[in-house]
């Protein structure tokens, strides 16, 4: 069973210790050490977007902006790889 989702916002803080994935043209796949649900983001120059690890949807709900599906792709296909990095960085 999935937990319900938490629409939590998630601020990107350029002080907080970031970890990049991996990068997909002008966008990166990153995790941060900050709060639950374990999530994802994916920044670039027009998106900072935070998906959740559990079904792969956003936090707040809003859609994926168009040029983020080959991340959404690559994620739904190295889950595993994503949980380890987040249990790694969040305890």
């Amino acid at each position: 069973m999935v937990a319900p989702i938490l629409a939590i916002p998630c601020d990107v803080m350029a002080d907080v210790a970031m970890t990049t994935v991996k990068r997909f043209g002008k966008l990166r796949l990153a995790i941060f050490p900050d709060h639950n649900p374990p999530h994802f983001h994916i920044l670039g120059p027009d998106c900072s977007v935070s998906v959740d690890l559990r079904h792969f949807k956003t936090l707040d709900g809003r859609p994926l902006p168009a040029n983020a599906a080959e991340i959404l792709e690559w994620a739904k296909a190295h889950p595993e790889l994503l949980w380890e990095l987040w249990k790694e960085l969040n305890g």
